[in-house]
């Protein structure tokens, strides 16, 4: 038998107020838990759906550290999650101007440029956004002859630890 609204008015009242007020932030904060990843990287996503994605939690990430490495634990401690979105240039005939139109969404979301390197053949831009001085988030755009790589961190990872993670991104591209 459905529960029809007369029904969930009647179990509303008899929830103490606490609940309530919790259920109506709750409710009220729905529809942002969807938009925990930058808008940019959801387009991406979006405008490439036959692309290749990982997503990654804070416990799945902890899981993946099954031989109790302190260094990878060090690496994850404040990472949320993270997305990977990988597209072949070729399937979608990607060029210069759609990295750069991709490039302009991040600015648009306010990162800012962090570094530029080359490692192991690709090509990095690494992005980050701050709020109040705290890291808030962490691009990374991987290019190389075949493909455009997004990496979209909420969290933070050390600084110095970027090359890591790009290493680890590099062994899921492969």
């Amino acid at each position: 038998m459905p529960l029809h609204s007369g029904a969930f008015i009647a179990l509303f009242v008899i929830i103490p107020n606490d609940m309530k007020r919790i259920l109506i932030v709750l409710f009220l904060m729905c529809p942002f838990f969807g938009y925990s990843q930058s808008k940019t990287t959801q387009s991406f996503h979006k405008d490439h759906e036959d692309a290749f994605v990982l997503f990654f939690y804070s416990n799945t990430l902890k899981m993946l550290n099954q031989d109790d490495n302190p260094e990878f634990e060090e690496l994850i401690k404040d990472i949320d999650k993270m997305k990977l979105v990988r597209v072949n240039k070729a399937d979608y005939d990607l060029d210069k101007s759609d990295y750069k139109d991709l490039v302009d969404g991040y600015y648009d979301e306010d990162f800012e440029d962090l570094m530029t390197m080359r490692h192991e053949g690709m090509n990095v831009n690494a992005y980050i956004q701050e709020d109040d001085g705290v890291t808030t988030g962490i691009v990374m755009l991987m290019q190389d002859e075949e493909s455009i790589s997004v990496l979209d961190i909420k969290g933070a990872v050390p600084l110095s630890k970027l090359a890591t993670v790009i290493s680890k991104v590099q062994d899921f591209n492969n």
